[in-house]
């Protein structure tokens, strides 16, 4: 999720694509209510809620095992 002011600006991101991309606004300040550190993944629910955080930083995903856990956690906030 892009935070606050760091819109980002380039429309080939989000056009055409399927998975999304969030942009954080001063009414929501999802990162402040979901307590976001830099480069968390955030693992939302079908209704939007957070269920998971998976950082980058601390998990390398060109590592199999750590690519493996990211895709699972997904995997399963789909089936919720």
């Amino acid at each position: 999720m892009n935070g606050i002011g760091f819109e980002s600006g380039i429309p080939q991101m989000v056009s055409g694509r399927f998975i999304p991309l969030l942009q954080d606004v001063a009414e929501v300040d999802a990162w402040t209510q979901w307590e976001v550190v830099y480069r968390d993944v955030i693992i939302l629910d079908r209704d939007g809620a957070p269920v998971g955080v998976f950082n980058l930083t601390e998990h390398d995903l060109s590592m199999m095992g750590e690519y493996e856990a990211l895709k699972g956690m997904l995997l399963d906030a789909a089936m919720m």
